[in-house]
């Protein structure tokens, strides 16, 4: 763009943009009007120097209105796919909305819109990575003790297996016990403890759930417990 379309930009259409736009345009989603006045300016430079380029005299009261018609419309510098679920245009069309995952379902329900959609299995990305740590563990193991670990994930007791390897039960419950410390030795100390906690993701739409079921109780239905009603002041007011 050249010093003069540059100067042209500045003093004549944006002044135009930024009268016009909170006026006519309405913001989309977390769109502001300053927001629309940058794009819609963006828009504009984009004219200016396509006009620049092709020779063509710019005319700056018909850059000014064509991007202001652009913003109105939907469009915007970053683009104008209409199909786009994040698109302003998709929303315009009254085909979607873009709405917080902390938004309520209903008025009267504490549950939100991440909790109705939030998938009750444990995480992929949990799983894969034990699956591999597991596997990597088993290759570590003798035959006897392998076989052992795979009867009992069928879910097969002490003496089922004792029957199995031709062994009193007390041998296997020994053995189980080996494969108990092989365990922690591959996998570190806290190996057993870490498998029976809920995972990070989880504690924390538990915790929120918990603050919200705070908020939500009235102070009057814990008067009698004087330890309870400061806990509720101290943390909500």
């Amino acid at each position: 763009m050249s010093p003069s379309a540059a100067l042209m930009l500045e003093k004549e259409i944006y002044p135009i943009i930024r009268n016009t736009i909170p006026k006519t345009a309405r913001p989309m989603g977390s769109e502001d009007h300053e927001e629309l006045v940058q794009d819609a300016t963006a828009s504009a430079a984009e004219m200016l120097e396509a006009m620049e380029k092709a020779g063509k005299e710019p005319l700056p009261h018909s850059i000014a209105y064509y991007s202001i018609q652009r913003t109105k419309s939907g469009r915007r510098s970053y683009g104008d796919i209409r199909s786009d679920v994040m698109s302003p245009g998709f929303q315009m069309d009254h085909e979607g909305s873009v709405c917080s995952m902390q938004e309520p379902v209903c008025d009267e329900d504490d549950l939100t819109v991440g909790d109705a959609i939030e998938s009750k299995r444990e995480d992929t990305a949990a799983k894969v990575l034990r699956a591999i740590d597991w596997q990597a563990f088993l290759d570590t193991l003798d035959v006897r003790k392998r076989r052992i670990v795979e009867e009992m994930m069928l879910g097969f007791g002490s003496g089922d297996i004792a029957s199995l390897f031709s062994v009193s039960a007390s041998r296997i419950v020994q053995l189980k016990r080996e494969i108990a410390q092989d365990i922690k030795a591959f996998m570190g100390d806290s190996i057993l403890v870490d498998a029976g906690q809920e995972s990070v993701w989880e504690r924390d739409v538990r915790c929120l759930r918990e603050k919200n079921a705070w908020k939500h109780m009235k102070l009057d239905k814990i008067d009698d417990d004087m330890e309870h009603s400061h806990m509720a002041q101290a943390m909500f007011g």
